[in-house]
Order: structure tokens, then C-alpha cells, then sequence
């Protein structure tokens, strides 16, 4: 027979079972179980240990991420240094090229000026042209840059003067007046000067 038939046989209601949190926890050792209210709102010592060793890791964690972040930033800037530094010592290089080359160009161009003082219909003369407007339009699409300093005012590091030109305006003194030679700038540096004759004011 069952206890619930056992209640009713005897006239008796069968216990009711309450459970009462009573926790009022202070410390590991104080746990109040007298206390008429439970204290939840505190945790147990050794969770609180454990959240502590939570922050004090993840504070670990994020100085790793940021020196991890600042080390990022640190390659990177030396990458993009190192990759500029080749950079300019390439073109350092190049500009040093076509400053041996520019001799060869001043050969051709007196080869076509004899030419064509002697024979200006000439078809060998048509092709050493073609060679050399070929040859500096290369060099051009490659930073090569002829520059015509006649008008401007002389600067002693683009121009070598090789003469002075009397001149009677005040606007003309102290400029070019006529190239002999033109002046090359690669890479927004002169590699060879112009030959110029410079005006004069009497």
C-alpha cells in the first residue's frame, strides 16, 4: 500500500518538505546559516578568486595585443623605409645610366648635324634620327625630363654659363638668353647641366 493511501487511512496530510536558503555569506568560514535573509549578491571567496585571476589575464592579455599591434606597426614602417630606400638607390642608379648615356646622344646629334649640312635627304640620316628620337623617347618613359632654360633666370646648378650676351632690357639681365646644350633633370635631379649663354645688362 502506498503512503498516500496510508494519509488517508489514517486521517493524516502528508508533510510538506520547504528548503530556505539562509546563506549570508561573508568569508569561507562564515556562512550564517541563522541568517533570516540569504545574501546572494556576494559570491564565495574562491569564485571571486577565480573572477580576479579572470581579469587579471584578460588585462595580461590585452597588453599582448597591443604590443603585438605595436610590433605590427613597427615592421611595417621599416618595410615601407627599406622598400623607399631601394626605391631611390634604383633610381640613383638609373640616373647615373643615363647620365653616361647622354654623351652618346650629343655624338648622334653631331653626326645628324654634319649630315645634314652635307646631305639632308640622306636615308641613313632619316634612320640615325629615328634612332635617336627612339632612344630618348625610352628615357623619357623613364623619368628622363630635357629641360629649355632659355628666358629663365641663370642657376648655377642647372646651367654652366659659357658666354655673356650684352642686353639692354632690365628683365633680361642675369637670364638665359641662348642653350647651347639642353640641361637633363632625372627624378627631379640634374644630371647634366645646360650650356648657356647669359644676358647681360650693360
Amino acid at each position: 500500500m502506498s503512503e498516500r493511501d496510508d494519509s488517508e487511512r489514517f486521517g493524516e496530510e502528508s508533510p510538506r518538505i520547504v528548503v530556505a536558503d539562509k546563506r549570508r555569506i561573508r568569508s569561507a568560514d562564515d556562512t550564517c546559516d541563522d541568517a533570516d535573509v540569504a545574501d546572494l549578491t556576494r559570491a564565495p571567496s574562491f569564485v571571486a578568486k577565480l573572477e580576479e585571476e579572470a581579469r587579471l589575464h584578460d588585462e595580461r592579455l590585452k597588453e599582448y595585443i597591443a604590443a603585438h599591434k605595436e610590433k605590427m606597426a613597427e615592421m611595417d614602417a621599416l618595410r615601407k623605409r627599406l622598400e623607399a630606400d631601394v626605391e631611390n638607390r634604383a633610381r640613383t642608379r638609373f640616373g647615373e645610366l643615363v647620365a653616361d648615356l647622354l654623351p652618346v646622344v650629343d655624338d648622334i646629334d653631331r653626326a645628324i648635324l654634319m649630315a645634314h649640312n652635307s646631305r639632308s635627304d640622306d636615308p641613313l640620316l632619316a634612320g640615325v634620327r629615328m634612332m635617336r628620337s627612339g632612344l630618348m623617347k625610352a628615357l623619357a618613359a623613364r623619368g628622363l625630363e630635357e629641360v629649355n632654360l632659355v628666358g629663365t633666370p641663370f642657376d648655377p646648378e642647372a646651367a654652366q654659363a659659357v658666354g655673356v650676351v650684352p642686353v639692354e632690357a632690365e628683365e633680361d639681365d642675369q637670364k638665359v638668353i641662348e642653350q647651347l646644350a639642353p640641361c637633363y633633370r632625372f627624378g627631379g635631379r640634374v644630371v647634366r647641366a645646360a650650356l648657356v649663354r647669359v644676358g647681360r645688362k650693360a
